[in-house]
């Protein structure tokens, strides 16, 4: 599932290529896909993009907002009319050559920038939402705070609400192994098991640890790594994993998997200090980590 930098990569890219742009239509090949009424929201203009936790929110005119979860395997794809397309695969659940395919879900029309560019650069444009599973969705809502019906923390890249005394007393009134308080969306936004896994080992933290027996200097640690390991992913576009599911706007891979220290790399050596990466399961999902340098 694409975690916070994934879908702030999608969240600054959209910003810079929609705001400002009105819609011109919604198109829904799977209902389950799409909440609310598609007619509400042509003409409206975009205002911003924004990001809460894992969704994208397409802030629009009269107070009403598109919000976006990509859950498992969707995908935000940008295209603007007769301009070329990036296409690395052909073939392939997540290929994006040719749009729309069999996996697109919803459509969104956007007419071309008013007087931005000139006449004869203006393109209209169209936002495919693609989902193999069709376990993400599109829903209209009239609230930045109904995104999902998700009660969630404060950002987990924000300094100042995810600061040292929150994060220390959320750590210390729970038992629970440390990796799953902070992939926990009602305490911190945003980190989900990739992004746990890297922070972890950067902080030396194993991540089976009791919550509350982590010290000052541990939640010190822990909480800087958080913040860096995710400054890092946004910086290289986000990670796309093995399935390749995860897509900038233009099609492309993110590319910060090829700087994943621990993340699906059991059996191999740790690169900090040569030992062997374990993998174990924690709270149904793969976990990994150097029993060497994560104490």
């Amino acid at each position: 599932m694409p975690e916070l930098p994934e879908v702030e990569t999608i969240r600054l890219q959209l910003e810079q290529k929609i705001k400002g742009l009105r819609i011109t239509g919604i198109e829904v090949l799977t209902k389950k896909s799409f909440m609310g009424e598609e007619r509400d929201l042509k003409g409206l203009r975009v205002l911003g993009v924004e990001r809460r936790g894992k969704i994208t929110i397409i802030e629009l005119e009269k107070g009403v907002s598109l919000a976006i979860h990509l859950k498992l395997t969707g995908q935000l794809i940008y295209r603007e009319e007769d301009k070329g397309e990036y296409c690395e695969q052909k073939d392939g659940p997540f290929a994006v050559c040719e749009l729309p395919n069999k996996f697109t879900r919803v459509i969104i029309s956007f007419d071309p920038p008013s007087s931005r560019q000139p006449a004869g650069l203006r393109r209209a444009s169209k936002l495919y939402f693609n989902d193999l599973r069709i376990f993400g969705w599109v829903r209209v809502v009239g609230d930045i705070g109904e995104v999902g019906g998700e009660k969630l923390g404060p950002e987990a890249n924000d300094e100042k609400s995810f600061s040292f005394e929150y994060f220390k007393n959320i750590l210390s009134k729970t038992k629970k192994p440390v990796k799953l308080v902070i992939m926990d969306q009602e305490k911190l936004a945003g980190v989900g098991n990739i992004y746990a896994n890297e922070a972890l080992f950067a902080a030396g933290i194993v991540p089976t640890r009791k919550a509350n027996e982590l010290s000052e200097d541990d939640i010190k640690i822990l909480r800087n790594s958080i913040l860096k390991v995710l400054q890092e992913a946004i910086k290289h576009k986000g990670s796309s994993d093995r399935d390749e599911a995860y897509r900038q706007i233009t099609g492309e891979k993110g590319t910060h998997q090829n700087y994943l220290q621990v993340y699906g790399r059991a059996g191999q050596e740790c690169p900090r200090c040569g030992g062997i990466i374990k993998r174990i399961a924690l709270g149904g999902r793969g976990t990994f980590y150097c029993g060497n340098c994560q104490k």
